[in-house]
């Protein structure tokens, strides 16, 4: 089904359903029967992030859906400008006092009727996983789906590395999986993940498709019994092969641990399949990169427009005041990297080092010596005591705008999450005791500063150290319970 022509929508007819009516107005989902049809609509706009309580109350109707001898079908709707994108970063699905995604997409997937989802704005991450768990897929054309868990250090946690591969094939699913970006509506169409884009109302052609599968006898058609996409197993496998050796070098385990899932789609049978990719996930949750991944995502959002502005679907380090700071950050820097110079240091260990930070050339991790890694360090701390300094100055309001600014100011890698994070991987202590060393020679650069005595005391490190509102240059950090 290429296009859906459909106006404005019907009169809702809901009253003496079991299902329907007589809701909480704050329900995070709603339900209403219409011609035979549950209309499930997420509404939490305008994200519909799927929190713990919406997890729960979709577990909750669906139970209540499918308890209904008057339903014949579903659709998956959602209020707003977005279909979802998916859980909390801080929460990730794993279930908190809710039913995990994955949990929900299993009892979306094993309803008795068929459930079509209808996705317009977004559907990304966690709300692609649940249209990926519905039995039929429709979109308005301006839809935008995809799966960035890549881009957080991460492998989808809801099955999308079992489902994705069984609706487009392996090479597309790796293409999408591993780049993180978002198709359109048409390419998705073209892809075998949408079976038909809405040119109109969309919840009123979505009801007529559902109508439609009711009279024509279409029951659920689940992704997990669907093979017709793995009985090319040595085309299968050879796109795994290709996707795998793309993956090589790349930082962390994220890429490796996706393609690695993919293949257990083919391999496996599909709940062990699950299984594998709730491991892969696990896995890399505790990775620095994702962890360092995802305290950028969150500073990216808490970060004053005058220190990054937005520029169309681009963010810039905004002039003055942001750009001041990278000027400071870069000075620091160039004289951290004279003073390597004039130790000594070969130019192109330093080259290297340089590539670790992400600023240059990128260098495989295997293949770092230990003397380039002890180089990357010696730069980190130059530009963290720099950071710490400008924190303290109140020039910025924490530490993570130090970050921010350094991977779109200096161009730093974003899994090291800037300075201020890669700082504190390492180890803040272990790290204060070299840089007690370094500064005997070059105290301007790595004498250990305040914020860093300070967030040496918490487990949130410089998370939790901000500094107290002063109106002296004396003013010292005092600790908070911010958070990220």
């Amino acid at each position: 089904m290429k296009s859906l022509r459909h106006s404005g929508p019907r009169a809702a007819r809901a009253a003496g359903h079991g299902c329907a009516g007589g809701e909480p107005v704050n329900n995070p989902v709603k339900v209403r029967i219409r011609d035979r049809v549950a209309l499930v609509t997420l509404a939490l706009p305008p994200a519909n992030a799927l929190t713990p309580e919406v997890r729960r109350a979709l577990v909750g109707t669906m139970d209540c859906v499918a308890g209904d001898p008057g339903v014949g079908a579903a659709v998956l709707l959602a209020e707003g400008q977005i279909f979802s994108s998916g859980p909390d970063i801080r929460e990730g699905g794993s279930g908190g006092d809710g039913p995990t995604l994955a949990e929900v997409c299993a009892r979306i997937e094993a309803m008795p009727v068929p459930v079509v989802a209808a996705l317009q704005g977004l559907a990304l991450g966690g709300g692609a996983e649940l249209a990926l768990a519905a039995h039929y897929r429709l979109a308005a054309p301006e839809v935008r789906l995809g799966f960035p868990e890549i881009t957080l250090g991460l492998v989808p946690g809801a099955g999308a590395t079992q489902r994705l591969p069984r609706a487009v094939g392996a090479g597309t699913a790796l293409g999408l999986l591993l780049s993180g970006r978002p198709v359109d509506a048409e390419t998705a169409r073209k892809s075998g993940l949408l079976d038909g884009v809405v040119t109109g109302h969309l919840a009123t052609g979505a009801h007529s498709y559902a109508t439609a599968l009711i009279a024509e006898g279409q029951g659920p058609r689940p992704l997990s019994g669907d093979r017709s996409r793995l009985v090319d197993g040595e085309g299968f496998l050879a796109a795994v092969a290709r996707a795998r050796t793309a993956a090589e070098g790349t930082p962390g385990p994220a890429a490796a641990r996706i393609v690695d899932s993919v293949e257990a789609a083919l391999l496996l049978p599909f709940e062990a399949g699950l299984a594998f990719e709730a491991a892969a996930r696990a896995q890399c949750r505790e990775s620095p990169e994702a962890v360092a991944l995802a305290h950028l995502f969150l500073a990216e959002r808490r970060i004053s427009p005058r220190l990054l502005a937005s520029a169309g679907h681009r963010r810039e380090v905004a002039a003055p005041a942001g750009q001041a700071v990278v000027d400071r950050l870069r000075q620091a820097l160039d004289a951290a990297l004279q003073a390597l110079r004039a130790e000594g240091s070969p130019p192109e260990r330093i080259v290297h080092a340089l590539g670790l930070l992400g600023v240059g050339e990128a260098v495989p991790s295997a293949s770092v010596a230990p003397e380039t890694a002890a180089l990357a360090r010696r730069l980190t701390a130059a530009l963290m005591v720099e950071g710490a300094r400008i924190v303290e100055a109140r020039e910025v309001e924490r530490a993570a705008d130090i970050d921010v600014l350094a991977i779109y100011g200096l161009g730093l890698a974003r899994s090291s999450g800037g300075p201020m994070r890669a700082a504190q991987t390492m180890g803040l202590l272990a790290l204060k005791q070299e840089m007690e060393v370094w500064a005997a020679t070059r105290p301007e650069l790595w004498t250990p500063p305040r914020l860093m005595l300070q967030a040496i005391k918490f487990a949130g490190g410089f998370d939790e150290v901000t500094v107290r509102p002063a109106a002296t240059a004396d003013a010292v950090p005092e600790t908070t319970n911010a958070g990220p």
